[in-house]
């Protein structure tokens, strides 16, 4: 007589992954979606962008009117975020239109109680880019106060026959009409246009002097440049507007008289001209630098240092070494923009030389030098450097930059023998096999290896499960708050099973139970699929608990919606269902070996093996040898279960007739192999 055997094996089944919109369910009133959406901005990358600003978006017009009373006039300075998150929901309305009628509701209501012109004429600005209609466009033009309205409607009639307007307009008081009409006038700015303005020039007052000076730079009027030089020259009123005019303009010219400048008052502005000026400068710096003395000197190491200016490399070094301090440290300030690899042997003398105070001053320098060679180009020069030099360990940073192999290697072998200054390099280095000594560093005590072993973790280790075992390594070296934090938020961004345990570890540590919290309800957001509901449930619990204490002891809302975001979580899971035998298989005779709660048939490595969700989740690595076996054993049966994987390449197997602790594929009867045959890893397996 035989007995038959049945497993109910629940699948390993991926669930439908979790859609949690905190924003969603937060109930947040439209001051409060304001606050928030400001409090982030400006973002970190488009997505989170597209998030918030859809969430002022979605509560038009009430969040967008908001906004617009928060504009302030213009002499206090405080609209950027303000005006940027104002562009951006027009922006996003713009793609999004369901929500365009609500926001420029709101933007045209909000125009006439604007506090300035300068709040007006950007809310006017905002209505013309969603305006969907003529009406809304003819409004905007109208918006501002009726000359300004006038001017505008004028200026675009004429087109490019305008100059008479704006001729007439340059003769106002009114600096903003003024400015206005050269703004409107920029489209239809050619030569003619130019000249006729121009010739009104010295009628004018020095107040209209500057906003002509102003509208030829941003206009690049070449042919205005004499006039422009002649400015610079009188060294008037106008001359700090002219000079930053000849600096837009550019050309041999402008840079000749820019140079010039440098002698004058007006060297502070003519040093910011020259900075960004068009133009080839290596030569007139040269000279000029030759040529200089005192404070135009200065100026000039200042600008070949942000020019990066190489032609001049050889006259910086000889003034690094000068017996004039002010003039030395100008020049080492300068000399990382302009040294070249030619120089790396000099820049390896004067670090291994320098005084203990300049030492990190002369690392720039030889980074700066060794910097455009290759990798292993790098490793070899700075090697040879090292060699030659009698405090090699000042090479240890740039050494460690390369993130070679090799560099790894040597700076190991430094810190192994007793060099501490090894190891602060091996924490600057981004090869990943720096991991393997900052990880025993850490479990030294050092705190700064063990938040660099965690930095190469996080960039390298792409595998969850590979980087979650990292990451707890890296927990049992963690012995303050901070360093504890910082793995924690490692962790929360590592979703898996295993990270949840152990996070929730740390939900009983009083000095970091909010970080704990946060970060495993963003773990268990992730991966729900893989967490036992009992496990799931009490960790939750204890986050709810810890979040809402937070709360109340600070004021911090961010814990409000967390618990809203594991509550939403926790009605939509629920326990695994008991599994029980169908009247069928009752009869038949089959017996249950797996109900789908526990692992009480079976013995063997429960712990590689373990009950998730009414499934049994093999959370071994693949490859380990260690089984699990039925308690009781079994002559003639039939076997019924059900088998699914979350991984691809996946590899297991059903061991018939086998003695505990052995492979079962020699020493059993048989193994009935189980694997991923599509992978390309198994493209050679044969049938058989």
């Amino acid at each position: 007589m035989y007995k038959t055997i049945r497993i109910i094996m629940a699948a390993f089944w991926l669930l439908a992954a979790m859609s949690v919109s905190a924003q969603d369910q937060r109930q947040r009133k439209p001051e409060t979606i304001v606050q928030d959406v400001l409090a982030q901005m400006p973002t970190q990358n488009h997505d989170d962008f597209e998030r918030e600003i859809g969430d002022l978006a979605k509560g038009a017009p009430q969040t967008v009117t908001i906004l617009c009373r928060m504009l302030q006039p213009a002499e206090k300075a405080c609209n950027n975020m303000v005006e940027y998150a104002i562009s951006g929901v027009v922006s996003y309305a713009s793609g999004h239109t369901q929500y365009a009628g609500a926001v420029r509701q709101a933007i045209e209501e909000a125009v006439s109680s604007a506090p300035d012109q300068t709040a007006k004429e950007f809310l006017q600005s905002q209505l013309r880019l969603i305006a969907s209609d003529s009406k809304a466009i003819e409004y905007t033009a109208h918006a501002g106060a009726a000359p300004y309205a006038q001017l505008y409607d004028d200026i675009k009639a004429a087109g490019g026959n305008c100059t008479d307007i704006v001729l007439k307009a340059l003769k106002s008081k009114d600096r903003a009409y003024r400015m206005q009409a050269l703004k409107l006038a920029a489209d239809y700015a050619d030569d003619a246009t130019i000249a006729k303005v121009c010739k009104k020039y010295k009628s004018l007052s020095d107040e209209g002097k500057e906003d002509v000076l102003g509208w030829l730079g941003d206009n690049k009027a070449v042919s205005q440049l004499p006039l422009v030089l002649k400015e610079i020259e009188k060294g008037k009123a106008t001359t700090p507007m002219a000079i930053e005019t000849a600096g837009r303009i550019g050309g041999d010219e402008a840079i000749t008289a820019l140079l010039a400048a440098l002698q004058t008052d007006y060297s502070a502005q003519a040093l910011n001209a020259l900075k960004s000026v068009k133009g080839n400068l290596s030569q007139p710096v040269m000279q000029a630098l030759q040529e200089a003395t005192g404070e135009q000197k200065l100026a000039l190491l200042s600008l070949a240092q942000s020019r990066r200016i190489k032609a001049v490399t050889p006259v910086v070094l000889e003034m690094v070494e000068s017996n004039d301090a002010t003039l030395a440290d100008a020049a080492l300030k300068a000399l990382p923009g302009v040294i070249t690899a030619g120089e790396v042997d000099k820049a390896a003398s004067l670090l291994d030389k320098a005084a203990d105070s300049k030492v990190a001053d002369f690392q720039k320098v030889f980074m700066a030098a060794v910097n455009d060679l290759a990798a292993d180009q790098r490793y070899s020069a700075i090697s040879k450097a090292m060699k030659a030099a009698k405090n090699p360990a000042r090479l240890y940073p740039a050494l460690a930059s390369t993130a070679t192999d090799q560099s790894v290697s040597d700076l190991q072998q430094a810190w192994e023998k007793g060099d501490a200054q090894a190891l602060q390099a091996l924490v600057s280095s981004t090869n990943y096999k720096a991991a393997a000594p900052l990880l025993k560093a850490a479990q030294q005590g050092n705190e700064q290896a063990l938040s660099a072993y965690v930095g190469l973790v996080e960039t390298h280790e792409t595998d969850a499960d590979t980087r979650t075992n990292c990451l707890a390594k890296a927990m049992e070296c963690a012995k303050t708050a901070a360093s504890k934090t910082r793995v924690l938020n490692s962790l929360g961004a590592t979703a898996t099973r295993n990270s949840f345990i152990l996070v929730g570890k740390s939900l009983d540590d009083k000095e970091v139970a909010y970080t704990a919290a946060l970060a495993q309800k963003d773990i268990a957001r992730k991966c729900l699929s893989d967490i036992d509901y009992k496990m799931l449930q009490a960790d939750m619990d204890k986050c709810v608990a810890i979040l809402e204490a937070h709360g109340k002891a600070t004021g911090n809302p961010d814990g409000v919606y967390a618990v809203g975001e594991i509550k939403k979580m926790l009605a939509e899971v629920k326990p695994s269902p008991v599994y029980v035998l169908t009247e069928e298989e009752q009869k038949a005779g089959f017996e249950i070996l797996f109900d789908g709660t526990n692992l009480d048939k079976w013995t063997g490595n429960k712990v590689g093996y373990i009950v998730v969700n009414g499934v049994i989740y093999v959370t071994a690595n693949y490859g380990n040898e260690s089984n699990l076996y039925t308690v009781n054993e079994y002559r003639d049966f039939v076997f019924r279960f059900d088998f699914c994987f979350t991984k691809p390449g996946v590899n297991n197997g059903v061991g018939i007739r086998t003695p505990m602790g052995v492979d079962a594929a020699d020493y059993g009867m048989c193994e009935c192999q189980i694997l991923d045959h599509d992978d390309p890893i198994y493209a050679g397996l044969h049938e058989y």
